[in-house]
């Protein structure tokens, strides 16, 4: 009794998906030996499974066989990826020189070969970068000004309590100057009384 016909479509089950693979590639490598030997043709086999490893076979050489098949093929498939990795490379090296180019223009340094128009273009966004570096320029300086400004007015609030302080000697000792927060000391509650001896000890 034969076996019944196999439909063909992915095989879900994680397990028998991996055993046929195994089954079918040994056989696929065995097919491909036979057909180079009996007809001494160059055969080589490449095969990724689901995981991404490979698994090849080849009569002789696979790296002479990969030549022989760019050669063959004029390249197109082959350097398909490669020539779109070696155009964006070109692009991006050709976008690189463009900007050193510019670069070294607004430093000066390379003006001499720049036409009229190209120079008027460069003024322009010399200016415009002046501009643009003046206006933070001054940004800046009012921002330190006013942190100089808060500076001061702390200083001198300090000054002022530091006055008031050594002006009335009756402000407690324990009164914290940089937490007093700008304010005037309270005045003390009462005065201190000077130290007494003590009349219950001996004598």
């Amino acid at each position: 009794m034969g076996r019944g016909k196999i439909e063909i479509k992915k095989i879900e089950n994680t397990t028998n998906r991996q055993v046929t693979f195994s089954k079918r590639r040994s056989g696929l490598f065995k097919k491909a030996k036979e057909i180079s030997i009996l007809c001494a043709a160059d055969v080589g086999v490449i095969v990724f499974n689901s995981t991404g490893r490979l698994f090849d076979f080849a009569s002789s050489s696979m790296k002479r066989l990969l030549e022989r098949y760019r050669n063959a093929s004029g390249g197109r498939a082959w350097n398909n990826e490669y020539e779109q990795m070696l155009s964006q490379f070109r692009n991006l090296k050709k976008e690189n020189e463009e900007l050193q180019k510019e670069l070294s223009c607004v430093t000066g340094e390379d003006v001499g070969t720049l036409a009229p128009n190209q120079l008027d273009f460069l003024e322009g966004n010399l200016v415009l970068a002046a501009k643009k570096a003046r206006e933070r320029k001054i940004e800046v300086l009012k921002y330190e000004r006013r942190k100089t400004e808060s500076k001061v007015i702390g200083l001198q609030q300090k000054c002022s309590i530091l006055r008031e302080w050594l002006s009335n000697p009756e402000i407690p000792e324990e009164y914290d100057l940089d937490n007093s927060g700008g304010q005037t000391p309270p005045p003390p509650g009462f005065r201190r009384q000077p130290n007494q001896p003590n009349l219950q000890g001996g004598g």
